[in-house]
């Protein structure tokens, strides 16, 4: 009995060390796939770019636009999803190439793809943060990487409000 005992709890011994040099494993891929999700946030593919143009300008574009702006360096610097991002699941196919969402959005304000919803001496109404609630007029618009943030004068007091996204704000008639 003593001898029996003896042995399943050495089974069970080496059972923990094996699951737990398996857990180490495994956090470190969790640990990295963290990782590499936040910075592919910072990228984007030429469907999205695609996608981005017909939003906010109805014109359809293609594929072969988007590659001649990436070798002219238009886009910024290439990345190879799968190089770059080895531990995310990526969508089968061709190579899929990503590019900078700053120099992407950059590159397509440039150009007058896209455009701040709000113009200067628009009414808005802040939805979120320390002036939620507060209403005021757009007095400039500025694209900061990849978001277009406003500076807004309130009415209540005149005072000033810089950097408000886009997202926070909405139009008051």
């Amino acid at each position: 009995m003593k001898r029996e005992l003896e042995e399943r709890i050495a089974k069970i011994k080496l059972r923990i060390e094996k699951d737990q040099q398996l857990l180490k494993e495994l956090e470190a891929q969790y640990s990295e796939v963290l990782k590499q999700e936040k910075e592919r946030q910072q990228y984007l593919a030429s469907s999205d770019i695609i996608n981005i143009i017909k939003k906010h300008t109805g014109k359809e574009s293609n594929m072969a636009t988007i590659k001649r702006w990436a070798d002219q360096g238009y886009l910024g610097d290439i990345v190879d999803e799968r190089k770059r991002f080895w531990a995310l699941k990526s969508k089968q196919g061709k190579k899929r190439f990503l590019y900078p969402k700053k120099n992407v959005y950059q590159f397509l304000y440039k150009k007058g793809f896209i455009q701040p919803v709000f113009n200067v001496i628009d009414r808005v109404k802040v939805m979120s943060g320390n002036y939620k609630g507060e209403i005021g007029v757009v007095v400039k618009s500025d694209l900061v990487d990849d978001v277009f943030c406003y500076t807004i004068q309130l009415e209540k007091d005149f005072s000033i409000v810089q950097n408000i996204p886009e997202q926070e704000l909405v139009q008051v008639e």
